[in-house]
Formats: C-alpha cells, structure tokens, sequence
C-alpha cells in the first residue's frame, strides 16, 4: 500500500510548501507555521513555479490556496496526483478556503487533497489538522493516471443530501369520505366503554 510521505512523522521534521497568490496569506501561513514548530517552511506565489520547484524538491506536505492564478489549488493538487509526478504523487495536501461551500470541498477533494481547511483559521486548528494530516493512514489508489486518497468518493457520495421520507405528521381526519379508506380504529377497552354508558 502506498501511504503519503509525512505518515507518522514528527511536525519539527517536516518541510511544508505553501502556495498562495496572496503575499500576506503567505506571511501569515508562516508565521502560525513556525509557531507551532514546523520544521521548514517554503512559500510560493505562482502555483506553476511552486509545482516545479516541488517537483526538483519534493516537500513532505503542501498547504495551497484553493483560488489561485494561473492555476487553482485543486488544479495543482490534481497535477501533483498524477503518476508521472513522481514523488510529489504521494505528498499530502490541504486545501485552504474562505469559503466553505460543497462545491469547493467536493473539487478539492476529488483532486486529491486530504482535507480542506477553512480560513479564517487559527495556529491551534492549523496544529490540529496537520497533526490529524500525519496520522491520517489512508492509502493512495491509483485510477487511470491519478493516484486518489483511499475511499474518498465513497465518502463523498455518502455526503451527499438525499431525499428523505418524513412520516405525516397531521392525524387521521374525523369524517372520511367513501372512496376514501381510513384506518380501522382500535376497539376501545370494554371498561371504558361501559364507564361512558
């Protein structure tokens, strides 16, 4: 089975790649980042550049902006998937958006991210979820040329709304007319019966 790269490891060793169009998101990433101990930080601006420079110097984890020029976050984490991206294939990836809706979840995490972090976030949930990220054991599927997270759609698909059936609350009119069938009513009990009489 094949397992993201920062599997099991201790934050201070890992170095994570930020990308993001916007310099003071990059400087804030980085700063809570380095307050939590991460061990090495890289930024990027251009999502293009970023994916090549990781491809020379694969990170252990990226953190990449979900809206993005030339290319969007999902998009990148969809060309780092692919199998001839070499080792940049099985490093984990999040996803971060100041919008929470489940079009973009859904996108980002059919593309190959592992989870969506939604902004504006803090340094402990920043901990949290890369400490989640590194315990997360979900194995990497390959399907056609893209390596998938293990049972996201099926977790996508339960996610879903569905329709569901909502029993009628309102009782069972008094009068009902002939071509209409009620339900039988229950004898009443013989001593409550006799106690009207």
């Amino acid at each position: 089975m094949l397992h993201h790269r920062a599997l099991g490891r201790d934050l201070d060793q890992l170095v994570v790649a930020v990308i993001d169009n916007r310099r003071p998101m990059l400087a804030m990433m980085r700063a809570m980042l380095a307050a939590i101990g991460t061990g090495r930080i890289e930024t990027h601006q251009d999502p293009a550049e970023a994916l090549a420079a990781m491809t020379q110097n694969t990170p252990d984890m990226v953190i990449a902006a979900a809206s993005m020029q030339p290319i969007g976050g999902a998009e990148m984490v969809s060309a780092m998937r692919h199998v001839d991206a070499g080792p940049l294939c099985l490093v984990p990836a999040m996803i971060m958006s100041a919008h929470a809706k489940s079009g973009v979840i859904g996108e980002a995490l059919r593309a190959g991210a592992h989870q969506v972090l939604v902004l504006p976030t803090s340094a402990s949930t920043l901990y949290r979820r890369l400490d989640w990220l590194v315990n997360d054991d979900r194995p990497f599927e390959l399907r056609d040329d893209q390596y998938v997270v293990a049972g996201m759609e099926e977790r996508l698909a339960l996610s879903i709304p569905r329709p569901t059936y909502a029993r009628p609350t309102a009782k069972t009119p008094l009068a009902v007319g002939a071509a209409e069938s009620a339900p039988e009513a229950e004898p009443e009990p013989p001593k409550l019966r006799a106690a009207r009489n």
